[in-house]
């Protein structure tokens, strides 16, 4: 009987506590962000749709400040509350960029050499994760600095605030079907054919030299390929809980800087300038200050599509609508500082410059 017994395979069991690990975390961290706070909230800003927003760039008010109180009061409210929208974004943001980071430590990411496939296959990633073009910036950088190529990142930051199915649902919806047209159109042709194009055309003389973990002083270098699987279950859950921390702790520290001044600088966009004025009679200058003002403003998902039917219904000019349907939740100030600090300060600049004569061009159009 003895000699029937078949041995189970614990050696080749144990060489799977890593991989394991990650994926369960993977799932859990995925699954509450979804079925408890994103899903659920973006259900909830699709039946208002339309409706007055207090904000372009918040549907909510923590703080509320009486319209004629000092500029200073209102700046700090706004502030809040714009940090009050972002927050549960940014901490899944934070969460699965410090998880990529470990992952690509330990199975570096196999991507292939055609760059319009690369950013295809991040914009797949990207179309059921519902974060922000903020949001998703933690996550880029986590792919990057784990040596993952930049059109995966980008191809995931614009595909997750727009392509997914919800907002989908909620521009078809929400604005006339040339503008939906049209905004995805253009969404498809930046994500496969402007990014590998710019990327393409910049690493003419060498690759873009992004932010890694080599860049690090050696506080969190790629180890060897474990070999033999003798690592016992604790002592990998000690290194994977480590190695996850540390990327945690590399991401929160410059999101904090970056989300306070991005905080300050939308509020004081949102408080100074005369709205009502500026968007009273469509011109070539508005339009242009227009694009610029909604390219930079950074909003949580689903708020251009919400703020851009509210002006429709007010009966705002068309191009106006198409300016915040097209750049308000396209790109903003925080990605342009992630490209700018991580990956190469000339992709910044022409994205933002590209996505500022962009909404300009469709303003117009329209």
């Amino acid at each position: 009987m003895d000699s029937l017994a078949i041995p189970l395979p614990r050696r080749s069991f144990r060489c799977h506590y890593r991989p394991l690990l990650l994926a369960a975390t993977a799932v859990v961290l995925v699954s509450v962000f979804w079925f408890v706070s994103r899903y659920p909230q973006l259900l909830g800003k699709a039946r208002h749709v339309g409706q007055a927003l207090p904000s372009m760039a918040f549907s909510g008010e923590l703080i509320r400040v009486a319209v004629d109180a000092p500029a200073w009061r209102r700046i700090l409210a706004t502030s809040v509350n714009w940090l009050d929208g972002m927050k549960v974004g940014m901490t899944f943001g934070v969460l699965l960029g410090a998880l990529l980071h470990t992952v690509l430590r330990y199975y570096p990411m196999k991507i292939g050499k055609n760059l319009h496939l690369n950013s295809l296959k991040g914009a797949l990633v990207g179309v059921p994760m519902g974060v922000c073009a903020n949001c998703a910036v933690p996550t880029a950088c986590g792919i990057t600095r784990g040596h993952g190529r930049v059109e995966v990142a980008l191809g995931f930051l614009f595909s997750s605030p727009n392509f997914n199915p919800v907002v989908v649902m909620m521009t078809l919806m929400a604005l006339p079907w040339t503008m939906s047209v049209t905004k995805y159109g253009v969404l498809l042709l930046v994500i496969l054919v402007v990014v590998p194009g710019i990327i393409s055309w910049l690493e003419r003389s060498g690759p873009l030299q992004a932010v890694t973990v080599g860049d690090e002083g050696g506080t969190c270098p790629i180890p060897l390929v474990q070999v033999e699987c003798s690592e016992p279950f604790g002592l990998v859950v000690r290194e994977l809980a480590g190695d996850y921390a540390r990327n945690v702790w590399m991401l929160v520290k410059p999101t904090i800087t970056i989300m306070l001044l991005a905080s300050l600088l939308s509020a004081a966009m949102l408080v100074l300038i005369p709205w009502q004025s500026l968007l009273a009679e469509p011109n070539p200058w508005k339009m242009g200050l227009v694009s610029l003002v909604s390219v930079l403003m950074p909003v949580p998902i689903a708020l251009d599509v919400m703020f851009a039917a509210e002006l429709q219904q007010r009966g705002v000019a068309a191009g106006y609508v198409m300016i915040f349907a097209m750049t308000l939740g396209s790109w903003s100030l925080i990605p342009s500082i992630y490209l700018w600090r991580d990956v190469s300060r000339r992709l910044s600049v022409i994205l933002l410059g590209f996505f500022v004569a962009l909404g300009w061009a469709l303003g117009l159009l329209f």
